[in-house]
């Protein structure tokens, strides 16, 4: 055996392959093959370093191979086996017969080899040719698809000639049709029984009416079609009605887990014990469960309005200019009245309160019958009422925008808020709700469950169906419905009013969950369908059906309807003309009490 040429090209085919472990199983002469592969890699000046271990077939034992050799931690290993060994007992090897009944997966990389050795110079030509099957498992039939030929002398390889063009597409493009097999598929039909005929419930899963129902599963059978069609394929779908009992066992994700499927076509959450078995390929959706109620209608006094066009060091400035100026005011007045001609100043001078009120009435945009009769008087009235002008006109601007801009909305918008509130719940009964109350660790869900979930165990009405919440939520404000927002935002759209969903306020029960297509973690078909998904994501296929099937957020036109101002605004202007009267009556009282003070005989 020419071992020169035969290390040369396993040196070239490492290299390609990009592997740096390899295993020779061979019965050569002792002490010569180890040099004879160091002194190829020598003159083939490698630039990668070739862990290699030779293992004599004289001195082997079959029944030790995979615990020895295959059992390791190393993610690629390369293994040659002389089968003109008489150890090897495969004189009369058939490549096809011999490999056809086993499992060669679609991603793996396997090259028949067959050799041809040149009489005239002892130089050989290797002639290769791709191996690969689409499942065995699955009815996959073995794949042989000649590739090149390699020239290999004592020095080094050289490409001799392709024997097809498969040199001119990947491996994935090569593989990307799996024609001959029929993929295991577990599907999720929760809003339907599981006893309905085959045909009928595939027929529920592929119809794009009714939207709002089974959205997660219907939406992800709706992607597994459109692999179907992009692979080629068959698929055998198995009806379940759930993701899982626990974690990773039962429903759908326990059938992938258990390799009892290929693949799910309802995506699913990738939790710290599914990532253990199993690989999340791609986004395919979202899970967003929040929690909606309109505004109470004693949602409380909201003052603050009138005050939020100013911070409160705009107004104890606009206050103390206001004071200066009926300061001076006062003065001008005092002076006009003493220096003046009698015939232009005023028969009195205007008390302090007087030039007060006159600054304060000027920036209510009021005017006043006293004005000053010199000319830096004058100057300081307009002044004032430029400033007032200004001062008025932003902050009456802004009060109605902020007024008529969109209703009022409650303060309750976390779920610590929530809990402490006094307002009524009802949850919408699905299963990650369930357990979400039952194994979150965050503080205010337990204190949630605590106030709002167990002082309710004895009401019939606590779980209602999403439908039946979400009317209630619009026919009694404060009340709060947990709910999945791809199926009930769907009733909200139908049953509301413009108004009615501006006047919503919503909080989000839980972070919002990406959920994904999985695979099992040693399944071959991963990265030749997560090129097929990104394939449908990249060309737009995946936002059209996203966008008819997931709805995560509602839209509110405010511009449609006139929004009125109520007494949450209204009543602190109310309070304060009622504290002012009652002020205004308690001074008349004192004055009239000491004025019969005053005025008794003595």
């Amino acid at each position: 055996m020419q071992l020169m040429q035969l290390a040369n090209f396993l040196l070239h085919n490492l290299l390609q392959s990009r592997i740096s472990f390899i295993t020779i199983f061979h019965c050569w002469q002792q002490n010569k093959s180890g040099q004879t592969l160091q002194l190829a890699q020598q003159i083939h000046n490698s630039p990668q370093l070739i862990f290699h271990q030779f293992v004599h077939l004289n001195q082997w034992k079959w029944e030790h191979l995979e615990q020895r050799f295959l059992d390791h931690q190393q993610p690629t290993l390369a293994i040659y086996v002389d089968l003109q060994c008489e150890r090897a007992s495969l004189y009369d090897f058939n490549f096809y017969n011999f490999f056809a009944p086993f499992n060669i997966s679609v991603d793996a990389d396997v090259s028949y080899v067959k050799q041809q050795v040149l009489d005239n110079t002892g130089d050989i030509i290797y002639a290769l040719y791709d191996v690969y099957s689409n499942g065995k498992h699955i009815g996959g039939q073995l794949n042989i698809t000649g590739d090149y030929e390699l020239f290999c002398n004592t020095t080094s390889c050289q490409l001799n000639r392709y024997l097809s063009s498969l040199h001119l597409r990947t491996k994935y493009r090569q593989r990307e049709q799996l024609r001959d097999v029929i993929l295991r598929v577990a599907t999720v039909v929760t809003a339907r029984p599981l006893n309905w005929p085959r045909e009928v419930l595939l027929n529920y899963l592929s119809q794009d009416n009714e939207t709002h129902i089974d959205v997660i599963a219907r939406f992800g059978f709706q992607i597994t079609i459109l692999l179907k069609d992009l692979l080629q394929c068959d698929m055998n779908f198995t009806f379940t009605d759930r993701w899982s009992s626990s974690d990773v066992i039962g429903g759908s994700v326990g059938a992938v887990v258990n390799q009892m499927a290929d693949i799910a076509s309802a995506p699913a959450l990738a939790t710290e014990g599914r990532l253990r078995y199993l690989s999340a390929i791609t986004e395919t959706g979202y899970f967003r469960s929040v929690c909606l109620f309109r505004t109470p209608r004693n949602a409380g006094i909201r003052g603050d309005v009138f005050l939020q066009p100013f911070s409160s060091l705009v107004w104890y400035s606009f206050a103390a200019v206001l004071l200066l100026i009926g300061l001076l005011l006062y003065l001008i007045f005092y002076l006009e009245c003493m220096r003046m001609q009698p015939r232009w100043r005023l028969n009195a001078v205007p008390s302090l309160l007087t030039t007060c009120l006159i600054s304060f009435g000027a920036a209510c945009s009021q005017s006043s019958a006293l004005i000053p009769r010199s000319t830096g008087g004058r100057l300081t009235y307009f002044v004032l009422f430029l400033i007032s002008f200004i001062m008025y006109n932003y902050y009456t601007s802004v009060v109605v925008s902020s007024l008529l801009s969109s209703p009022v909305k409650s303060q309750i918008k976390t779920m610590q808020q929530l809990a402490e509130s006094s307002l009524e719940v009802g949850l919408e009964p699905i299963t990650f709700t369930k357990s979400y109350l039952n194994y979150s660790s965050r503080p205010e869900i337990h204190l949630f469950k605590k106030r709002k979930v167990e002082t309710q165990s004895k009401n019939t009405e606590l779980w209602l169906p999403v439908e039946k919440g979400i009317l209630r939520v619009r026919d009694r404000p404060g009340y709060v419905f947990v709910f999945d927002a791809s199926s009930g935002y769907a009733y909200v759209e139908r049953y509301y009013t413009q108004q009615e969903i501006c006047d919503l306020n919503e909080i989000l029960f839980r972070p919002e969950l990406v959920v994904y297509t999985q695979l099992h973690q040693n399944s071959s078909y991963k990265e030749l369908i997560r090129l097929k998904l990104l394939r449908v994501l990249e060309t737009g296929v995946y936002r059209k059906h996203r966008n008819r099937w997931a709805r995560t957020k509602l839209h509110c036109y405010s511009q449609n309807f006139v929004i009125t101002v109520g007494m949450e605004y209204v009543a602190p202007l109310f309070f304060m003309l009622i504290c002012g009267y009652i002020l205004v009556l308690l001074l008349l009282l004192l004055e009239l009490a000491w004025q019969r003070y005053v005025r008794r005989p003595r």
